[in-house]
C-alpha cells in the first residue's frame, strides 16, 4: 500500500505539472477540479443486502479495511437499509474530449460506506468504462465491454469483466411515478470513494437536486457480481434530466499517508 500511495502522488503531481502554473502546480497542491454532464436518464437498479450479502461484501472490502458500511434510503427518507447499488450512465466532460468525442458510457457498482475519520460517501467497488480511465485503485483501467443505449421505448444495457456481469432491459412505457431521491442519498453522493480510500469530492447544483427519478416496474434484470447471484431487486429508477456536476479529483491524495 506505501508503494501505491507513492505512486498515486506521483501520478497527480506529473498531471499538476500540465495545469496553469498560477492555479495548479506541485508546490502549492491545489486539487484538480473538473466539470461533467451525465445525461438523461441515468439509470440506479437496487438491491437490498441482507445479511449473507452483507457478510459478502465485507469480505471483499477485507483486503483495503477502510469502511464500514452503513443503511440510508434511496428515495424515502425515513426507510434505510443497506444496498449495494449498480448506476450506469452516458456522460461528457472536457477532460473525455481528447480520448473520446462520443459521450463516456460507465457502469458503477457502488455501496454506502463510512470510512475511518468518520466521512460518509458512496464506495465505488468495481467499475466498467468503455474509455481509459483513471482512479485511485488502477490509476488506469483499460477499455472493457459496455453498452447502454435507449432504443424506441426500451432501455438495454450490458457490461462484463471479471467482477460484473450485468444485463438488463427496462420497458419505458408506463412510467409515471415520479418522485426525488432522498436526502440520505444525496448527503452519500458529495463523497465517492475508491477501494484504497481516496475519494472524489463532487459538487452539484439544482440539476441534481430538483431532478424527477422515475420509478420503474417492468424489466428484466440478471446481475451476478464476483461469484453473488443478485436475483432480488430492490427498484429501479432512473433520472429524468441530466445532472452538472464538478468533481475534485482524488480530494485527500495529499493526506494518503493517514490512510
Amino acid at each position: 500500500m506505501f508503494i501505491q500511495n507513492k505512486l498515486l502522488k506521483f501520478v497527480y503531481n506529473l498531471m499538476l505539472i500540465g495545469m496553469p502554473q498560477m492555479s495548479n502546480n506541485p508546490i502549492n497542491k491545489n486539487i484538480l477540479h473538473a466539470p461533467f454532464k451525465v445525461d438523461k436518464m441515468s439509470t440506479y437498479i437496487n438491491y437490498r443486502l441482507d445479511t449473507n450479502k452483507i457478510n459478502a461484501i465485507n469480505k471483499i472490502l477485507e483486503k483495503n479495511n477502510n469502511f464500514d458500511l452503513i443503511p440510508l434510503s434511496l428515495i424515502n427518507d425515513e426507510e434505510k437499509d443497506y444496498f449495494l447499488s449498480i448506476n450506469i450512465y452516458n456522460c461528457s466532460s472536457p477532460i473525455f474530449s481528447f480520448l473520446s468525442k462520443d459521450p463516456v458510457t460507465r457502469c458503477e457498482i457502488n455501496t454506502y460506506v463510512v470510512d475511518k475519520n468518520n466521512l460518509k460517501g458512496t464506495l465505488i467497488i468495481d467499475y466498467i468504462s468503455n474509455i481509459v480511465s483513471m482512479d485511485a485503485d488502477n490509476i488506469f483501467k483499460f477499455p472493457e465491454l459496455i453498452s447502454f443505449n435507449k432504443i424506441e421505448n426500451k432501455l438495454f444495457a450490458n457490461a462484463k469483466n471479471n467482477n460484473i456481469d450485468l444485463n438488463f432491459n427496462i420497458n419505458l412505457q408506463n412510467n409515471k411515478d415520479r418522485s426525488k431521491i432522498s436526502n440520505s442519498l444525496v448527503f452519500k453522493t458529495e463523497n465517492i470513494f475508491y477501494n484504497s480510500g481516496v475519494y472524489d469530492k463532487l459538487y452539484f447544483d439544482s440539476s441534481l437536486l430538483k431532478n424527477n427519478i422515475i420509478n420503474c416496474n417492468d424489466f428484466n434484470i440478471e446481475f451476478k457480481f464476483y461469484d453473488l447471484l443478485f436475483d432480488k431487486v430492490d427498484s429501479v429508477f432512473y433520472f429524468e434530466n441530466k445532472i452538472n456536476f464538478v468533481g475534485g479529483m482524488w480530494y485527500n491524495i495529499f493526506n494518503i499517508s493517514s490512510l
